[in-house]
């Protein structure tokens, strides 16, 4: 029992991008088509134009099904649906979702069209039917993939994280005394003093940009970690993580991995992989920062400038 819950805690990617969610549907619908059409599970059919028919019913609605899910349940649970806590346990609870959002809508589609009664029982068998074809390749699949996933992204932080330096020794993290949360009490402006806008102009926060470990958000609000007489500081602001990275526009080595994260590459010590991607280990901080799948490559181009 104990290794089914390792294996379904396990961290599993979620696609969130609304595309990518459109381009799976239509790849899941094209599926069922083909299974339809080629296999025919529910008996052989000599009459090709009704085989036809009955296949792209079928594929149809498996897309309508999957846009439903994507587009209208997702938006309800929007804490359950976070990549940050998907798993494979989750993953596969959104397989039985979108089997009972195909089977409800094959359900209502006999009724419609072709005036099959609505009923309980024919729900569940259709749910059934559903299962048979749809969820052992289902779990198959995300079991397979998860495995494939976290080899590649643990062989490649592998051969990155050889060539990191520690940080220490990089000279890229420094702690400066007397720094000031209000940019009106600041030293005068230098090139290396970074300026944090808050909402209200009066609790901007002014730090050496090489003390600034990373950030990270919270609603509308903005929690940054960095470095003050040697000891590990946070401090909370009104803002956005959008005007913080136009804040950090003229500092290279800041850099926005995640649409919850902006970091300081220079601080970065190590790098971890799992399934779900790349995630940044940042000197003095105790928890990971998880990096955006599309952003991987931005990632080691930026490691390989630091640390070449």
């Amino acid at each position: 029992m104990k290794k089914v819950q390792v294996i379904l805690n396990r961290l599993y990617p979620l696609e969130e991008r609304k595309p990518a969610q459109i381009k799976l549907a239509f790849l899941l619908g094209s599926v069922v088509f083909l299974f339809m059409f080629l296999i025919q599970p529910f008996g052989k059919k000599p009459d090709t134009p009704a085989l036809l028919l009955d296949s792209s019913y079928a594929g149809l609605l498996t897309f309508v099904s999957i846009i439903f899910v994507f587009f209208a349940i997702f938006p309800l649970f929007p804490n359950f649906f976070k990549e940050e806590k998907w798993t494979i346990g989750r993953e596969a609870i959104l397989t039985l979702i979108i089997i009972a959002s195909i089977a409800s809508a094959n359900v209502l589609a006999g009724h419609f069209i072709w005036a099959i009664p609505l009923s309980i029982p024919n729900w569940l068998r259709m749910i059934f039917y559903t299962a048979v074809i749809g969820i052992a390749p289902a779990i198959i699949s995300i079991l397979l993939n998860q495995a494939r996933l976290l080899k590649k992204y643990r062989k490649e932080v592998s051969q990155i994280n050889n060539n990191l330096l520690p940080v220490t020794a990089s000279s890229t993290i420094k702690s400066y005394p007397q720094e000031s949360r209000d940019a009106k009490e600041a030293e005068p402006i230098s090139d290396d003093l970074l300026t944090i806008e808050a909402e209200n102009e009066k609790d901007n926060l002014v730090i050496r940009v090489h003390s600034f470990l990373a950030a990270s958000s919270a609603d509308n609000y903005v929690k940054v970690f960095y470095m003050q007489n040697a000891q590990l500081k946070t401090f909370i602001l009104r803002t956005t993580l959008k005007k913080l990275e136009e804040n950090a526009l003229p500092f290279p080595m800041l850099f926005r991995c995640h649409r919850t994260a902006l970091v300081n590459m220079a601080a970065v010590q190590n790098l971890s992989g799992s399934a779900q991607g790349y995630r940044l280990t940042i000197a003095h901080l105790p928890d990971e920062i998880p990096v955006s799948r599309n952003l991987n490559q931005v990632i080691k181009e930026k490691l390989a400038a630091i640390h070449p």
